[in-house]
């Protein structure tokens, strides 16, 4: 036959006296009956008897009611103190500010693709193809150039015109033929550069107004944070 659970102590075997005229009603503590009675005061405790059988639960009466055997020394003991020190360290990680990054190293990925012809023109002869991305102007090359005006033509009569004058035209043309292709070559590497940078400038636009959406999402939740539970 299966064991039947205990649901309580037989607390029917104590029987009150009463005789018809010397019974008086008196008031108990409800704390004391219960311990009177063996009964727990937990009901989480007594739910757990409730469910235990009844050989079980006198062994454990039993075990409760004798002393406890001191622990033995092969058991670990805890040391709050290491786990402490860890969780302090790896939280002063966390909150250490990172090493400022270059700004030189950060690349921003931009769509854009001049033409294969525009970059020739814009490279020296002989050089490396002109990098839209990477070069950068002096300050003097960025300052706006004044206008000069051409000097009027001197007219020089065929008498003058010896092997001295020839040689003088002579390098005074290739002078000025190289000052030219200098400008024209400067003027295509800043339109270059400068459409580059334009697009550079909105992706960089489109990052910040994200960025700033995120942080202002970071400062509302900190904000709440800091209500409920006071300052960070």
């Amino acid at each position: 036959m299966a064991v039947s659970a205990s649901l309580m102590p037989p607390i029917w075997d104590k029987t009150i006296p009463y005789d018809g005229e010397s019974f008086h009603l008196e008031y108990m503590d409800l704390d004391e009956f219960l311990l009177e009675n063996g009964i727990p005061a937990s009901p989480t405790h007594l739910a757990q008897n409730l469910l235990l059988p009844v050989a079980e639960l006198e062994g454990k009466e039993s075990a409760s009611s004798s002393t406890a055997s001191p622990p033995s020394s092969s058991t670990a003991v805890f040391q709050p103190s290491e786990t402490a020190s860890s969780t302090e360290s790896s939280l002063e990680k966390e909150r250490e500010t990172p090493s400022p990054i270059d700004p030189n190293c950060v690349e921003v990925d931009v769509n854009f693709n001049p033409d294969p012809a525009d970059l020739v023109l814009s490279s020296v002869p002989g050089g490396e193809l002109f990098n839209p991305r990477k070069h950068k102007f002096a300050e003097e090359d960025l300052k706006p150039q004044p206008m000069i005006k051409k000097a009027k033509k001197v007219f020089v009569p065929d008498e003058q015109k010896d092997e001295k004058y020839w040689t003088r035209r002579k390098k005074n043309n290739v002078a000025a033929k190289r000052s030219r292709d200098a400008r024209r070559l400067k003027e295509n590497q800043i339109t270059i550069r400068a459409a580059f940078l334009e697009k550079e400038n909105t992706a960089l636009r489109t990052e910040v107004a994200e960025l700033r959406k995120e942080v202002g999402k970071c400062k509302t939740i900190v904000s709440k944070y800091e209500t409920k539970y006071g300052p960070l």
